[in-house]
């Protein structure tokens, strides 16, 4: 291990967040949290595996008092599985998981999944039971994230970022060293 990033494990460790290092480099942690705000309802009813989810950034994200990435910025989810809400009362359900923020031209790995589940009568005995034959027929609800629903996640790897010239550039582990 270079003796440079020693010196950066150890300034991390002491400070409790990453530096901001020479040359406009800041160094996203993996695990730093990021509140998001989803900006479309997504539901069990038209959603599929593999559809996109759009989120924004709900609160700014600062390294040492300085915001790297700000509220507002894209932040991109995906539908992981999708069960529209049937018959019989049978709820919806809908798991998904976090994917990138987007800032520029970067991309922001993200870790965080969500869940979510309709509401339903939950049997074909208890829909029967109170709407007769007709409650054969009773659709449960869909599950849905709501627009505005705000989730958490977590960036997903270690990311140094160039913001000496303004527009945010990702920085290899090879430039990192470099002077």
């Amino acid at each position: 291990m270079p003796f440079h990033w020693v010196a950066l494990a150890l300034a991390v460790a002491q400070s409790g967040s990453p530096p901001v290092m020479p040359g406009g480099q800041v160094t996203l942690a993996q695990d730093t949290p990021v509140e998001l705000m989803a900006i479309a309802e997504v539901n069990t009813d038209k959603a599929k595996p593999g559809d996109p989810i759009r989120f924004r950034v709900n609160r700014a994200i600062q390294v040492d008092g300085r915001t790297v990435v700000p509220v507002g910025t894209p932040a991109f989810g995906q539908v992981v599985s999708a069960t529209d809400a049937g018959g019989l009362g049978k709820s919806g359900r809908m798991t998904a998981k976090l994917v990138r923020v987007q800032l520029g031209d970067v991309d922001i790995p993200l870790e965080g999944a969500m869940s979510a589940k309709g509401t339903g009568a939950g049997s074909a005995g208890v829909a029967v039971l109170f709407a007769g034959l007709a409650g054969l027929f009773h659709r449960g609800n869909n599950a849905k994230i709501k627009a505005g629903e705000i989730v958490a996640g977590f960036v997903g790897e270690d990311v140094v970022l160039n913001l000496a010239s303004g527009r945010p550039r990702r920085v290899t582990a090879a430039a990192v060293g470099a002077p």
